[in-house]
Protein backbone atom coordinates (compact mmCIF):
# COMPACT_ATOMS: atom_id res chain seq x y z
CA UNK A 1 0.00 0.00 0.00
CA UNK A 2 1.40 3.37 -1.12
CA UNK A 3 -0.44 6.81 0.01
CA UNK A 4 -1.36 9.05 -3.24
CA UNK A 5 -2.79 12.64 -2.16
CA UNK A 6 -2.93 13.30 -6.28
CA UNK A 7 -7.15 14.01 -5.84
CA UNK A 8 -6.48 17.17 -4.04
CA UNK A 9 -5.50 18.72 -7.31
CA UNK A 10 -8.62 17.36 -9.17
CA UNK A 11 -11.31 17.31 -6.37
CA UNK A 12 -9.72 20.37 -4.12
CA UNK A 13 -12.53 23.04 -5.40
CA UNK A 14 -15.14 20.45 -4.43
CA UNK A 15 -13.38 20.11 -0.83
CA UNK A 16 -12.82 24.18 -0.14
CA UNK A 17 -16.92 24.38 -1.01
CA UNK A 18 -17.76 21.86 1.41
CA UNK A 19 -15.22 23.28 3.58
CA UNK A 20 -17.15 26.61 3.34
CA UNK A 21 -20.61 24.97 3.86
CA UNK A 22 -19.11 24.14 7.20
CA UNK A 23 -18.21 27.23 8.02
CA UNK A 24 -21.06 28.66 7.49
CA UNK A 25 -23.64 25.84 9.07
CA UNK A 26 -20.83 26.40 12.17
CA UNK A 27 -20.98 30.31 12.39
CA UNK A 28 -24.40 30.24 11.95
CA UNK A 29 -25.42 27.99 14.66
CA UNK A 30 -22.77 29.54 16.99
CA UNK A 31 -24.90 32.76 16.64
CA UNK A 32 -28.63 30.57 17.45
CA UNK A 33 -26.76 28.68 19.89
CA UNK A 34 -25.36 31.47 21.94
CA UNK A 35 -29.17 33.36 21.80
CA UNK A 36 -30.61 30.38 22.85
CA UNK A 37 -27.72 29.57 25.89
CA UNK A 38 -27.98 33.53 26.54
CA UNK A 39 -32.03 33.14 27.61
CA UNK A 40 -32.03 29.52 28.75
CA UNK A 41 -29.74 30.72 31.29
CA UNK A 42 -31.81 34.09 32.06
CA UNK A 43 -34.80 31.32 32.56
CA UNK A 44 -32.47 28.96 34.76
CA UNK A 45 -31.58 32.35 37.15
CA UNK A 46 -34.93 33.78 37.14
CA UNK A 47 -37.01 33.72 40.35
CA UNK A 48 -39.89 32.13 38.72
CA UNK A 49 -40.37 28.68 39.23
CA UNK A 50 -42.18 27.61 36.07
CA UNK A 51 -39.33 29.84 34.10
CA UNK A 52 -36.49 27.93 36.21
CA UNK A 53 -38.30 24.66 35.33
CA UNK A 54 -38.63 25.35 32.19
CA UNK A 55 -34.96 25.82 31.78
CA UNK A 56 -33.51 23.11 33.32
CA UNK A 57 -35.86 20.49 31.07
CA UNK A 58 -34.60 22.33 28.29
CA UNK A 59 -31.11 22.01 29.15
CA UNK A 60 -31.62 18.33 30.73
CA UNK A 61 -33.38 17.10 27.84
CA UNK A 62 -30.95 17.88 25.31
CA UNK A 63 -27.95 16.86 27.37
CA UNK A 64 -29.20 13.53 27.48
CA UNK A 65 -30.56 12.72 24.04
CA UNK A 66 -27.89 11.97 21.04
CA UNK A 67 -27.47 14.64 18.68
CA UNK A 68 -28.07 12.46 15.70
CA UNK A 69 -31.43 11.43 17.44
CA UNK A 70 -32.16 15.36 17.20
CA UNK A 71 -31.25 15.98 13.78
CA UNK A 72 -33.39 13.17 12.83
CA UNK A 73 -36.49 14.35 14.11
CA UNK A 74 -36.00 17.74 12.64
CA UNK A 75 -35.16 16.21 9.40
CA UNK A 76 -37.38 13.46 9.14
CA UNK A 77 -40.17 14.07 11.70
CA UNK A 78 -41.51 17.47 11.52
CA UNK A 79 -42.26 17.35 7.98
CA UNK A 80 -44.80 14.94 9.37
CA UNK A 81 -46.28 17.49 11.25
CA UNK A 82 -46.35 19.91 7.46
CA UNK A 83 -43.10 21.41 8.80
CA UNK A 84 -40.63 21.51 5.97
CA UNK A 85 -37.06 23.06 6.00
CA UNK A 86 -34.01 22.34 3.91
CA UNK A 87 -31.09 20.04 4.72
CA UNK A 88 -28.95 23.62 5.59
CA UNK A 89 -31.53 25.22 7.67
CA UNK A 90 -32.01 21.95 9.90
CA UNK A 91 -28.75 21.47 10.17
CA UNK A 92 -28.18 24.97 11.60
CA UNK A 93 -31.53 24.97 13.78
CA UNK A 94 -30.57 21.51 14.87
CA UNK A 95 -26.69 22.35 16.06
CA UNK A 96 -27.86 25.67 17.37
CA UNK A 97 -30.44 23.79 19.71
CA UNK A 98 -27.76 20.97 20.66
CA UNK A 99 -25.28 24.04 21.93
CA UNK A 100 -27.56 25.79 23.78
CA UNK A 101 -27.32 23.63 26.24
CA UNK A 102 -24.10 23.69 27.07
CA UNK A 103 -23.35 27.30 26.61
CA UNK A 104 -26.60 28.10 28.82
CA UNK A 105 -24.20 26.60 31.92
CA UNK A 106 -21.09 28.29 30.72
CA UNK A 107 -23.12 32.23 30.33
CA UNK A 108 -25.10 30.48 33.86
CA UNK A 109 -21.55 30.35 35.22
CA UNK A 110 -20.19 33.51 34.42
CA UNK A 111 -23.09 35.11 35.79
CA UNK A 112 -22.84 33.70 39.12
CA UNK A 113 -19.34 34.71 39.48
CA UNK A 114 -19.61 38.28 39.03
CA UNK A 115 -19.80 39.55 42.80
CA UNK A 116 -22.51 41.45 44.86
CA UNK A 117 -19.79 44.54 44.45
CA UNK A 118 -20.89 45.16 40.67
CA UNK A 119 -24.42 45.20 41.39
CA UNK A 120 -24.36 47.75 44.89
CA UNK A 121 -22.10 49.89 42.73
CA UNK A 122 -23.83 49.85 40.05
CA UNK A 123 -27.40 50.87 41.87
CA UNK A 124 -25.20 52.86 44.22
CA UNK A 125 -24.29 55.04 40.32
CA UNK A 126 -28.52 55.58 40.00
CA UNK A 127 -28.62 52.04 36.67
CA UNK A 128 -31.93 50.32 37.36
CA UNK A 129 -31.63 46.77 37.57
CA UNK A 130 -32.08 46.16 33.48
CA UNK A 131 -29.63 48.79 33.15
CA UNK A 132 -27.12 46.96 35.73
CA UNK A 133 -27.45 43.74 33.59
CA UNK A 134 -26.97 45.03 30.13
CA UNK A 135 -23.90 47.39 31.24
CA UNK A 136 -22.20 45.97 33.72
CA UNK A 137 -23.19 42.29 34.59
CA UNK A 138 -23.86 40.47 31.13
CA UNK A 139 -20.54 42.73 29.64
CA UNK A 140 -18.26 41.04 32.78
CA UNK A 141 -19.97 37.81 32.57
CA UNK A 142 -19.26 37.08 29.20
CA UNK A 143 -15.68 38.02 28.98
CA UNK A 144 -15.47 35.56 32.14
CA UNK A 145 -17.36 32.96 29.80
CA UNK A 146 -15.21 33.79 26.67
CA UNK A 147 -13.28 30.54 27.03
CA UNK A 148 -15.54 27.95 27.59
CA UNK A 149 -17.78 29.15 24.68
CA UNK A 150 -14.83 28.90 22.68
CA UNK A 151 -14.40 25.28 23.65
CA UNK A 152 -18.34 24.90 22.91
CA UNK A 153 -17.53 26.10 19.59
CA UNK A 154 -14.74 24.03 18.51
CA UNK A 155 -17.12 21.41 20.03
CA UNK A 156 -19.99 22.66 17.43
CA UNK A 157 -17.51 22.62 14.70
CA UNK A 158 -16.67 19.18 15.03
CA UNK A 159 -20.18 17.60 15.84
CA UNK A 160 -21.56 19.70 12.49
CA UNK A 161 -19.87 16.86 10.77
CA UNK A 162 -22.72 14.44 11.56
CA UNK A 163 -25.00 16.46 8.91
CA UNK A 164 -24.11 14.89 5.91
CA UNK A 165 -26.15 12.06 6.95
CA UNK A 166 -28.88 14.69 5.80
CA UNK A 167 -27.84 15.12 3.01
CA UNK A 168 -25.68 17.99 3.42
CA UNK A 169 -22.29 18.50 1.59
CA UNK A 170 -19.98 19.88 4.11
CA UNK A 171 -16.69 19.04 4.48
CA UNK A 172 -17.36 15.10 5.59
CA UNK A 173 -20.48 14.95 2.99
CA UNK A 174 -17.91 16.23 0.44
CA UNK A 175 -15.40 13.64 1.70
CA UNK A 176 -17.54 10.81 1.48
CA UNK A 177 -18.21 11.65 -2.29
CA UNK A 178 -14.67 12.20 -3.11
CA UNK A 179 -13.66 8.50 -1.59
CA UNK A 180 -16.24 6.73 -3.60
CA UNK A 181 -14.80 8.60 -6.63
CA UNK A 182 -11.15 7.97 -5.90
CA UNK A 183 -11.31 4.17 -3.81
CA UNK A 184 -8.45 6.39 -2.09
CA UNK A 185 -10.46 6.65 1.40
CA UNK A 186 -7.33 6.12 3.55
CA UNK A 187 -6.04 9.51 1.90
CA UNK A 188 -9.17 11.17 2.01
CA UNK A 189 -10.01 10.97 5.30
CA UNK A 190 -6.70 11.83 6.84
CA UNK A 191 -6.46 14.89 4.65
CA UNK A 192 -10.19 15.76 6.40
CA UNK A 193 -8.93 14.77 9.86
CA UNK A 194 -6.09 17.10 9.41
CA UNK A 195 -8.13 19.60 7.92
CA UNK A 196 -10.54 19.81 11.04
CA UNK A 197 -7.60 19.96 13.31
CA UNK A 198 -6.16 22.23 11.68
CA UNK A 199 -8.71 24.67 11.38
CA UNK A 200 -9.58 24.19 15.34
CA UNK A 201 -5.73 24.88 16.35
CA UNK A 202 -6.23 27.97 14.76
CA UNK A 203 -9.21 28.66 16.31
CA UNK A 204 -7.97 28.03 19.57
CA UNK A 205 -4.58 30.34 19.16
CA UNK A 206 -7.13 32.86 17.95
CA UNK A 207 -9.10 32.51 21.03
CA UNK A 208 -6.14 32.21 23.44
CA UNK A 209 -5.44 35.77 22.32
CA UNK A 210 -8.43 37.03 22.21
CA UNK A 211 -8.62 35.86 25.95
CA UNK A 212 -5.35 37.43 27.05
CA UNK A 213 -6.68 40.83 26.21
CA UNK A 214 -10.22 40.65 27.37
CA UNK A 215 -9.48 38.56 30.71
CA UNK A 216 -10.25 39.98 34.07
CA UNK A 217 -10.08 39.43 37.73
CA UNK A 218 -12.75 39.61 39.84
Amino acid sequence: MYLNFSFLNRFAPVLLQGALYTLLISLAALLLGFILGLLVALMRRSNHKTLRFLGTAWVEFLRNTPFLVQLFFLYFGLPELGIHTDPIMTSIIALGINASAPNCEVIRSGLMAVKKGYYECSYALGYSSFQTFQYIILPVALRIAFKPLTSNFINLILTSSVVFSITVNDLMGTSKTVAARTARPFEVYIFIMLAYCVFTFILSFAAKAIDRKISINL
